[in-house]
């Protein structure tokens, strides 16, 4: 091994050691307990089982908590980028022409900074049963504890993940492109669908992917507004919290979510380096 190459797996090597240690060995110690070999709560049987793991799939109240934390990560995500991409492309636009944006930028990535259960709180206070929106408008009185309130608080979630990645990706697009579209007399809608678009689709998917899992994974907003509906992350801490206190179910069931939102990641990388090297000379060659 070259000198140069021994100097830099030393450098890497706390990072290593560091994911080894609280990534890796714990998700390895969740996978023996979900297969019943390992930790097991005081209702539940010891030995090699894949039961506790098909319990998610089998069992109602698992299974509908599942498809609910799809159904919210996947709906939350969509809307929040089409929220996003105007945003980002008029601050790439005001930051050229040397305009600031740091006060809507602080405002717009927020969120990031405050836990889940504050972003709940701020939902019931607005949507509550008694929130200042709710007593303006009857119509959307508890809101925040039904799926709709629920989606718009993960959106507001989920805003600052999506237009922190997107806005470098908009600053580096080149304005020549869809000027020089303009001034030949195409229209705004399709400048942007085949020109802005394409360009800011591998950025779009790769931070939606990461959106995404941390969306399936968050536990304070649905702790704080839920009253009926049920995620996975609800389930993972109610199967601790329960009598029995049910280890294996628990493991199980983290386990579900875990890979579940190494899915979006994967997807979200691979996506954005498919379409990354699509739009490459080489790629567009081939």
């Amino acid at each position: 091994m070259r000198p140069s190459s021994r100097a830099g797996w030393l450098a890497a090597a706390p990072a290593c050691l560091f994911l080894l240690a609280f990534a890796v060995l714990p998700l390895a110690v969740l996978v023996r307990n979900a297969l019943g070999v390992g930790e097991t709560g005081l209702a539940e049987e010891k030995g090699l089982s894949l039961d506790y793991l098909s319990s998610v799939f089998t069992t109602p109240a698992l299974l509908e908590s599942t498809w609910n934390s799809i159904l919210v990560s996947v709906v939350s995500v969509a809307v929040t980028i089409a929220i996003a991409v105007p945003y980002v492309l008029e601050a790439a636009a005001r930051h050229r022409r040397g305009r600031g944006t740091e006060v809507v930028d602080t405002i717009a990535t927020m969120p990031i900074a405050l836990p889940g259960t504050v972003v709940g709180f701020f939902f019931i206070v607005l949507i509550g049963n008694t929130g200042l929106i709710a007593q303006l408008l009857p119509a959307v009185k508890g809101m925040a504890y039904l799926l709709p309130g629920l989606l718009i608080a993960y959106v507001y979630f989920s805003l600052p993940r999506i237009i922190g990645p997107l806005r470098g990706a908009a600053q580096a697009l080149d304005p020549a492109l869809s000027e020089t579209a303009l001034s030949l007399g195409a229209p705004r809608w399709r400048v942007f669908r085949t020109i802005t678009w394409p360009l800011l689709l591998p950025a779009i998917v790769e931070s939606a992917g990461t959106a995404l899992a941390t969306a399936l994974g968050g536990y304070g907003t649905i702790a704080t507004l839920s009253q009926g509906v049920r995620l996975l992350p609800l389930d993972v801490v109610d199967a601790l919290s329960s009598a029995g206190y049910n280890v294996a179910t628990a493991s199980a069931t983290a386990v579900v979510l875990g890979v579940l939102s190494v899915l979006f990641l994967v997807a979200g990388q691979a996506g954005a380096s498919y379409l990354n090297r699509r739009r490459s000379p080489e790629g567009a060659a081939s």
